[in-house]
């Protein structure tokens, strides 16, 4: 592989890690959960539940107590769907306040300081995939801005961009409640930004470029 080519390659790994990255952290389908006509979507930060009520009077009604008892939340209709948006702290509290079985107040705590570590893990990541691939484009444009970072600072930024993902979604992992949920496309997203930044890091360390 040419030098051109290889950074061409490396740039475009790391750029779409960003994208992927940032989708995922904002994405409120990292882990769903189906039960009889409902369907709980949960991400880093917040809770959704889609819910079919069957008739759109119902759906009015339903959104006008959520609304009540859940002040928080972001309630909406679609015909007879039901859509509640909140955030998991937020959730958290008002179960409290509600005085809910301590353990589900206990397992959302849980799941709320997951998705913190996780934000935290994703963003670190972002961070370092933007200025990884700004040192891999900006040259290719003739714009010097980036060659003042020293070589070991580069190192540190390329490998850190995945490296930061990778334990983001550890910390997030060992940190969730147990439960039955299953893998949503947010976390097949995060997983993906963080294969294709170390992917990316990876060709530039290990394959020599050609003469």
């Amino acid at each position: 592989m040419d030098a051109k080519m290889k950074g061409m390659v490396m740039a475009g790994m790391m750029g779409l890690s960003l994208i992927l990255a940032g989708i995922a952290i904002f994405s409120n389908s990292w882990l769903t959960d189906e039960e009889d006509d409902v369907t709980t979507n949960t991400g880093l930060s917040n809770q959704q539940m889609v819910m079919d009520v069957e008739e759109d009077d119902a759906c009015d009604f339903m959104k006008e107590m959520y609304e009540e008892m859940f002040e928080d939340a972001t309630v909406e209709c679609d015909g007879a769907i039901l859509t509640m948006t909140i955030g998991i702290s937020d959730l958290c509290e008002t179960m409290d306040d509600m005085e809910a079985d301590k353990e589900e107040v206990e397992d959302c705590e849980s799941g709320a300081t997951a998705g913190t570590m996780g934000q935290i893990g994703m963003w670190g990541g972002l961070v370092l995939a933007l200025l990884a691939t700004l040192m891999m484009v900006l040259p290719m444009a003739g714009v010097d801005a980036m060659d003042q970072i020293p070589e070991m600072g580069q190192k540190v930024i390329s490998w850190g961009a995945g490296g930061l993902m990778l334990l983001g979604l550890l910390m997030w992992y060992f940190l969730l409640p147990d439960g039955d949920s299953s893998i949503a496309s947010g976390l097949w997203m995060a997983g993906a930004a963080m294969s294709m930044a170390l992917g990316s890091t990876l060709i530039g360390q290990f394959i020599p470029e050609n003469e």
